[in-house]
């Protein structure tokens, strides 16, 4: 019996990218946070890029420049605060709701160590939908204290030098 029709069936491109979205679709909002915290720490950034939906929400980071499209700008903004500077997540506290999770994090990395600041606390707020991510912001804790210096060094929030007024 000739079963070539059947691995031709088996093997072929629509069957393959049909397992692979009804995969990709399964997967639970908690799962593609844990993906992604898995690729920062590895350094795996062809990772991280495969995990942003062509149609996410546009980062705010500064160093987003306006040619990057919103996955090019998110990926930039990853790569850039996590992934060069070698950060290590430890995670205080998960919440999902719905297709959201919100993770408090302690954040550590010798790019905070060089800022004379050991760790800094906030929360990534992640939408997931599809097994990709469509909306990504971190939220630093204002409140930590070594958050609000670190993040002050950079011009960013109430520690943040202000400029006198003429």
């Amino acid at each position: 019996m000739n079963h070539a029709w059947l691995y031709r069936f088996l093997l072929s491109p629509s069957l393959v990218m049909c397992v692979v979205s009804t995969a990709l679709a399964a997967e639970s909002p908690d799962a593609v946070f844990d993906r992604y915290v898995a690729a920062v720490h590895a350094g795996d950034m062809a990772t991280v890029r495969a995990l942003i939906a062509p149609d996410v929400e546009r980062s705010d980071y500064v160093g987003c420049r306006p040619e990057m499209d919103n996955p090019a700008c998110l990926a930039h903004y990853v790569e850039t605060t996590v992934v060069q500077p070698k950060a290590r997540f430890t995670v205080l506290r998960r919440q999902l709701d719905g297709d959201t999770v919100s993770a408090r994090l302690e954040v550590r990395s010798p790019w905070h160590s060089k800022a004379g600041i050991e760790r800094i606390v906030g929360t990534d707020i992640v939408r997931v939908r599809n097994g990709l991510i469509h909306g990504f912001r971190f939220v630093p804790d204002f409140g930590d204290e070594s958050t609000a210096i670190f993040f002050g060094s950079l011009g960013i929030g109430p520690r943040a030098a202000k400029t006198p007024s003429k």
